[in-house]
Parts: structure tokens; sequence; C-alpha cells
């Protein structure tokens, strides 16, 4: 007998929003990327693909390229390729969110002296900062959802800003395809879908995008996110925004042998993550919140990669969390934005209670 509670191919089970399963037990998401996987994959004709994407063949452009730069090891090793193998005239920038860590910091600095590539910390009106973590914590419990809205309309308006042909991320192809299905509207899945098309009408792509502003939060902080984040865009015109790992293999280990080779990179403790200083803590109320772990989704998009077993997925998401380092760190964000701790930790246990 089918267990229909839980994916047949992947770890997906039934706490992830909007899945369903087949007659076999196999969830849509895994059907769903079976239809892409030879696009996915054909490595050759994305290749011929990005190449169109990023080359300033009119010259009309500041810049090649506008590169989010976090000082982890997949933006350094995007930034890198960018910059050596395709010879692209670049301009790197970070995100501060209020939460970068010195470690980032002191990676971010030397590598783009050691690239020799103009860079900017990029940073938000701080009341923003603070009242769209209040906002999002408290209505969604994830701290990830605001850094990933403000981030992502601070990423879209930055290529306007610089005058860059084309903004890239290097967002890993198991983050892009956590949430991605045919029956699902996650926010992410139009930049994969026109990432994967010759040309792109960039104002329906974006508009689209950009409405969805105003149905994730109140109308007043959503015209205050737009106003502030996006005047550039607004202005000078949307610019393509591509992740580079939907157009090149991605494997971890590789990565890190490539950047130790190659630079100076190398992780003090953890390859994942550091640069946040409330990684562990956002992590924690989310897992606490789904009833599972958060990362559930990506691996599962590594198994049908062939990337992981389901035993090591499974592995994975048993592996037991520091909880007094992870709560030290949510109380942190809780100061920092005038946040009622007890309050979304009661409505964290209330959501992990409920019948799924």
């Amino acid at each position: 007998m089918i267990n229909n509670k839980t994916c047949t191919r992947c770890v997906n089970d039934r706490t992830i929003k909007n899945i369903k399963f087949d007659k076999n037990g196999v969830c849509n998401f895994c059907k769903t990327y079976d239809e892409y996987a030879a696009r996915l994959h054909d490595y050759e004709n994305l290749e011929k693909l990005f190449l169109k994407k990023v080359n300033n063949v009119d010259g009309d452009f500041d810049y090649d390229v506008a590169v989010g730069f976090s000082g982890g090891k997949d933006s350094t090793y995007v930034l890198y390729k960018l910059v050596k193998v395709y010879k692209l005239k670049c301009i790197a920038y970070t995100l501060d969110n209020g939460f970068l860590s010195k470690e980032a910091r002191d990676k971010i600095d030397q590598i783009v002296k050691e690239l020799n590539v103009e860079h900017e910390y990029v940073t938000c009106d701080m009341e923003l900062l603070k009242k769209s973590y209040k906002y999002i914590v408290n209505k969604y419990l994830s701290p990830c959802i605001a850094c990933s809205f403000l981030g992502y309309a601070s990423m879209i308006n930055y290529a306007s800003k610089v005058n860059a042909r084309v903004g890239i991320h290097g967002r890993s192809i198991y983050q892009m395809l956590r949430n991605f299905s045919n029956d699902t509207d996650d926010v992410f899945k139009p930049f994969i879908l026109s990432g994967l098309e010759d040309t792109v009408d960039l104002d329906k792509l974006f508009n689209d995008i950009i409405t969805k502003i105003d149905f994730l939060v109140d109308k007043k902080l959503a015209d205050e996110i737009k106003s502030k984040l996006l005047n550039d865009a607004f202005k000078n015109g949307y610019r393509d925004f591509i992740p580079y790992f939907l157009y090149h293999p991605y494997n971890k280990d590789e990565i890190i042998h490539f950047l130790k080779q190659n630079t100076s990179w190398s992780p003090k403790k953890d390859a994942e993550h550091f640069d946040c200083l409330i990684h562990n803590g956002a992590l924690y109320l989310k897992d606490l919140t789904a009833r599972r772990g958060h990362l559930m989704p990506e691996y599962s998009v590594m198994i049908r990669e062939g990337a992981l077993t389901k035993a090591e997925a499974y592995k994975e998401l048993n592996r037991k969390t520091d909880t007094d380092v992870a709560k030290k760190e949510l109380k942190m964000l809780c100061n920092y934005a005038n946040i009622n701790y007890t309050k979304i930790m009661f409505k964290a246990k209330i959501y992990n209670k409920r019948w799924w």
C-alpha cells in the first residue's frame, strides 16, 4: 500500500505546502522536475543561452554584469568564473541586511581585492528593515522571507542603478527548485522559466512579480518597499536577472575544492551560511513551525539530482540543532526588530501541533 503522506521518490511529505501525490505516491514536485530535467541538464545549449544573455553586443551598458556577492562559496565561485573565465566587466555588490557577519565581510573584502573587481555594500533604510522583519516574522514566522523579499527587490534594482546589462546571482539549483512545480505559484518560478527562454518580456516579468508584494504585506508597507527599493528599476528600466547555476552544473564539493585551489577563500568552520548572524535562529523557528526540517524540499531536489540518497537526506533532517545558539540568535533578531519573542515562539508551537 502506498504511504499517502510521503513521496515514494523524495523525502517531501504532507507538511510541504501545495503538495499532491499521484496514484503511485510520487509528489507533484518530482513530476514537474521530470518534465524539465532534460532542459535543465542540456548544458551545451544552456551555455549558448547564457552567453547570449550576458554578451553586451550593443555596448550601451556600463557593466556586463552586476553580481550579488555574499562572500559564501557559491557567489565567490560565480564571481571568479565571470571575471576570470568569461572575462566580463563586473561590479559586485553585497546586501547588508543588518546581520552580515565579520567573517563574511573579511572574505568579501579579500576576494574583490584579489579579483580586482569594483564592489559596493548596499544597505536598506534601517527603519524599513525593522518594519519588514517585524511584519513578516509575525505573519509568516520566517525572517528568511523578509531577507529574500527585500534582497531580491534590491538586487533587481541594483543592475538598473549601475546600468549593467544583467544581474546575476549564485543561488544553487537545489534552492531554486525547492518549490518548483506546475501546481504552485512560487515567487522564484518565473525567473527559472524566463531564464530558459531566448527572449524575455522584462516589463511583464517584473511587473507580475512585483504585484505579488501587495498580497504578501499590507498596502502601506508594500508601497514603501517599492518606492524605496525599486526606484532605479522603475526609472531606468528592468534588467534581466539570471541564476548562474541554471546554466552551469552545481557540485558543492567541487566548488569548495576549486576555490581553495584558486583563491584565498576557505571556511573557518562551516561552508554554509556563515555570512548570516541569525541563520541558526531562523532555521530553528522555521523547523519548529513546519514540524519538519525546513531544508526538506532542498534535500528532495538533491535526491532527484542524484546528489543525495534518501537515507542521507533523512540523516540530515534528523541532525540535532543547538537550540541554545538558535534561541540566542532568534532573540537577537527580536530585539533588533522589536518583535515579541514569547509571542512568536507560542505561535510557532501552535502551528507545530496542527494536524497536517
